[in-house]
This record gives structure tokens, C-alpha cells and sequence, in this order.
């Protein structure tokens, strides 16, 4: 009965740090999209569309800061494609037995993630709303 015992909590402590790190997966890749979106989103409300990718470029490091379990640093790039802008972050998340929990001794498990905006200038659409409203009252 000990040496059933010695394996059945072996494998119970073992799927506990699984599950720990599968949760810092998870809740890793969440935060990263919401920062991605966050630094995207505010980069395509610019007034002067030629500062999005610069907009971008300076806040994404702030943005993105030290909130992340387990994990390496967390890179990103920004790509603009006529009126919309990609915002890619990356990590790596740690993992201590690399050889059991990733496939080929890969050095961890690999989040990436996309956001995407569209560009606009809130101002522009607020005055041609307002003009559109007055011709519209004039009637």
C-alpha cells in the first residue's frame, strides 16, 4: 500500500503544477491580447494618422509592463495596412521539466497573439455627426 500510495500522490502533486501552469498559460494569454488591443485600439484613435505606428511603438512597453506569471519578456510589433493597424505581442512561458511538458525540448510554451483596429479620427466623425445633425434639424 506505500509504494501505491508513493505513486498515486506523485501523480496528484504532478497534476497540481500542471494545472498551476496551465492556468498561468491561460491567463497569460488572456492579459497579452487585452494589452495588444488596448495599445492597438489606442494607437487608431490618433488625430494625425501618420503617428499611429509611432504612438504605438512608444506605449507598447508600458502597456504591456509586469503583470505576467511565469513568463519571459514580452515582445511586440505593430504593422499598418492601409486603415487598419496589427498590434503582435509574444512570450514564452516558463516551464521547469522542459522534456515533459513541451514537444522536442522546445524551451517553453509559446504564446502569441494579434490585435487589430481600425484607424479613425474620432474628432472627424464627431464633426460630420454634428453637421449631419444640424442639416438634418434645418429640414
Amino acid at each position: 500500500m506505500t509504494v501505491e500510495a508513493s505513486f498515486v500522490i506523485t501523480w496528484t502533486i504532478f497534476l497540481f503544477v500542471f494545472l498551476i501552469y496551465l492556468s498561468f498559460y491561460s491567463y497569460d494569454k488572456c492579459v497579452l491580447f487585452q494589452d495588444a488591443y488596448a495599445v492597438c485600439f489606442r494607437g487608431s484613435i490618433q488625430k494625425q494618422e501618420d503617428r499611429v505606428v509611432s504612438y504605438i511603438n512608444a506605449h507598447m512597453q508600458e502597456q504591456f509592463g509586469r503583470k505576467y506569471f511565469g513568463t519571459g519578456e514580452v515582445h511586440g510589433s505593430v504593422d499598418r495596412m492601409g486603415d487598419m493597424t496589427d498590434v503582435t505581442g509574444e512570450c514564452h512561458v516558463k516551464v521547469p521539466i522542459r522534456a515533459i511538458f513541451t514537444m522536442h525540448s522546445k524551451p517553453g510554451w509559446k504564446i502569441r497573439t494579434r490585435a487589430r483596429a481600425q484607424i479613425i479620427n474620432p474628432t472627424h466623425i464627431i464633426r460630420k455627426s454634428r453637421w449631419l445633425g444640424n442639416m438634418l434639424q434645418q429640414d
